[in-house]
């Protein structure tokens, strides 16, 4: 019976092809059936063109790279890394009234990021693993949301969501405890609300994007320099300035003055954002290691320190190459005497030219080629393929300064992200602010890519001005023209759906 079915179907579409094929065939042969089947086939088929078929693929693309998000963080639970910088870092969130010198020297926000989630889950490893593959997931569509205010289409910012969500650097370390599991989706948010308060330009969307940079802060420092250029280019160009400096410096007083005086009360420093004279000390020396020993009313703490970078050979197999640093720095730390003893200590080690050459050389070396530890366990495939993706940084960093360059005048309303990661590069390669490692790198991979995919659409609208320009505008204007001059009705679709991409509004 189903194949009697069957074959009366196909007997059915075969007469109604031949009867359609033979009318059409008098009135303009294979051109005219192409055309006579085009202009009947039903709109929403019709719309199946080579821009669905790239949204499919990054689709599909982000859906893999949610896979391999979730697989990691189940098959590699972080509670199974408690050792060594994630063991420090769940052990300050987890003991929230720590008083010890380490706790005050790391930024409190991850701290406070970990107690919430060890209170949810009471450290049981399944509900562990739900929750940060849930940030996991998230981190690639936040980033996304602020491509979408960026980028001049929906296809455009759905690449970067694609992009960074099969990045296996963004994804290996999801595994451990580690400052960058927050502060790639904080970073995100926070670029996220400076181009919606560029777009509104109100006193709350101002509010919220410091309040967002502040958090950002206070989980790594290298977002509060990111945070003074974007605030202040939004500041300098939008309206309501009095009400928008006066709002911002009380809500980050809220925020900072409490910290503020919670580090002068247990270290006697100033230092909301957390005590950084233990990491200057350890790049001014120049040693291998740094030893700290604090004393506070009998009290006493010891701790020693030393970069993973010291330890690698970051650009191998193409050379030996390691740091020249040698040795162990000391210091003896009265935490009652505040900053006094840190500077007698930096002042062992005083700048020169020639120390800061062979520092900062060193530092872009490995920000630029080290592996990102701890996600660097090459026995699995995905953190393997996350060390052999360092190579690409540093030649796509010098291509897309170059391509920033020269594109410049066309960047128009996105130069200031150009800004931003060219201040990046300033502070975190050429200042001297600590030993780098390959995972500083994280935050820049993502603004990298966007850049890229930013440069790419710039060029491509380019190309494709020059390429309208020697074609005669009727053909493109209305479908009967279109038809007229022999294309299928399909280029005026693709001419409406590309209007439609620039003229997509964001939420």
């Amino acid at each position: 019976m189903v194949g009697n079915v069957v074959g009366g179907l196909a007997a059915g579409a075969r007469l109604w092809w031949r009867d359609r094929s033979a009318g059409l065939s008098a009135n303009g042969g294979a051109a005219g059936v192409f055309l006579g089947v085009w202009e009947r086939t039903p709109p929403a088929v019709r719309r199946v063109n080579h821009r669905w078929w790239t949204y499919a693929g990054l689709y599909l693309l982000i859906a893999v790279g949610i896979w391999l998000r979730v697989d990691q963080v189940f098959t590699h639970n972080p509670m199974d890394h408690i050792w060594s910088d994630p063991q420090r870092h769940w052990e300050q969130g987890t003991e929230s009234l720590r008083r010890d010198p380490m706790t005050l020297t790391d930024p409190v926000m991850y701290q406070v990021y970990v107690g919430v989630l060890a209170k949810l889950t009471l450290g049981e490893p399944l509900l562990v693993a739900f929750f940060t593959a849930l940030l996991a997931c998230l981190t690639p569509w936040i980033w996304y949301r602020f491509a979408r205010e960026l980028l001049p289409g929906r296809l455009q910012a759905t690449a970067v969501w694609a992009a960074l969500s099969l990045l296996p650097s963004w994804i290996a370390i999801y595994s451990y405890f580690m400052q960058e599991t927050l502060l790639l989706p904080l970073l995100g948010t926070a670029l996220y609300a400076s181009w919606r308060c560029r777009r509104k330009q109100t006193l709350a969307s101002f509010l919220l994007m410091v309040t967002v940079w502040a958090l950002a802060g206070l989980t790594r420092g290298i977002a509060i320099p990111l945070a003074a250029v974007v605030a202040t280019w939004l500041w300098l160009v939008q309206s309501q300035k009095l009400a928008k400096a006066g709002y911002s410096l009380l809500l980050l007083g809220l925020l900072m003055g409490p910290l503020a005086y919670r580090s002068y009360a247990a270290m006697h420093m100033v230092s909301p954002h957390g005590i950084g004279q233990l990491v200057a000390l350890y790049l001014r020396s120049g040693k291998r290691e740094i030893r700290v020993h604090y004393s506070r009313e009998g009290a006493q703490w010891n701790y020693w320190f030393g970069s993973p970078s010291t330890g690698e050979k970051p650009l191998a197999p193409l050379s030996d190459w390691t740091t020249s640093r040698e040795g162990q720095v000391h210091a003896r730390i009265r935490i009652e005497n505040g900053v006094e003893d840190w500077d007698r200590a930096l002042a062992r080690y005083p700048w020169t030219v020639e120390r800061y050459l062979t520092l900062t050389g060193e530092n872009l070396i490995y920000l630029f080629f080290g592996s990102s530890w701890p996600d660097n366990n090459r026995e699995r495939w995905l953190e393997a393929v996350n060390h052999q993706s360092r190579w690409l940084w540093a030649p796509l960093t010098l291509l897309l300064l170059v391509g920033t360059v020269l594109c410049w005048r066309r960047l128009r309303g996105a130069r200031l992200f150009a800004v931003l990661l060219m201040t990046w590069i300033l502070v975190q390669g050429l200042l001297p602010i600590a030993v780098n490692e390959g995972r500083y790198r994280k935050p820049a991979e993502g603004m990298l890519l966007t850049q890229a995919i930013l440069l790419a659409t710039v060029l491509r609208r380019r190309t494709r001005r020059r390429s309208d320009s020697e074609v005669e505008a009727p053909l493109w204007q209305t479908p009967g023209s279109t038809a007229k001059a022999g294309l299928p009705a399909a280029a005026e679709v693709w001419v409406a759906e590309e209007r439609r991409e620039r003229n997509d509004a964001v939420v």
